[in-house]
């Protein structure tokens, strides 16, 4: 069968088969009214749906969160949840992980110029173990991976208050 008449349950079977490492993640986005999108998101066991829209100075209506709004949630997300994947795989005495992302764009070159993530880490864990959760965690987070190539990426943690690394990725 020809690869653009498969499902994508299909390909992604196909490429099992193949022996292939690939993931696949699909979004499907419609154009609703001014600058309003509906987004599903889908895996092979549910669907999401997401607005995206523009505030209104921009003409939209203000009924989600804009298209870079996501896209550095994705990016802080998909770095947040690496992190609680180490904790789960080697333990330690971590209470508590909180993020604030920040990206900066030129906007009239229209490109991200950083990303800068301050995370801020409680708990009785050692300097030495914050160091390596973190720098695990940037290690095998999909979109750090991506993004660290076109962009410096910063990772600033704290812990219980005080900062104890800071490291940048860059391209």
């Amino acid at each position: 069968m020809p690869e653009d008449t498969k499902t994508e349950k299909e390909n992604t079977q196909t490429r099992r088969q193949e022996g292939a490492k690939i993931g696949t993640v699909r979004v499907d986005i419609a154009h609703q009214e001014k600058k309003t999108f509906e987004a599903v998101y889908k895996t092979e066991e549910k669907s999401f749906q997401l607005l995206i829209d523009e505030p209104e100075v921009r003409g939209g209506k203000g009924l989600g969160p804009t298209p870079l709004g996501y896209f550095v949630t994705g990016a802080a997300s998909c770095l947040m949840m690496q992190y609680a994947n180490v904790l789960k795989e080697k333990p330690m005495p971590v209470e508590s992980i909180k993020m604030l992302a920040r990206a900066h764009n030129d906007r009239e070159a229209r490109v991200f110029k950083d990303m800068i993530y301050e995370v801020n880490l409680t708990g009785p864990i050692s300097t030495t173990d914050a160091e390596t959760l973190a720098r695990a965690a940037s290690d095998r987070c999909f979109v750090e991976n991506t993004i660290a190539k076109a962009i410096p990426i910063t990772t600033e943690v704290h812990l219980n208050g005080q900062k104890v690394v800071t490291f940048t990725r860059n391209s």
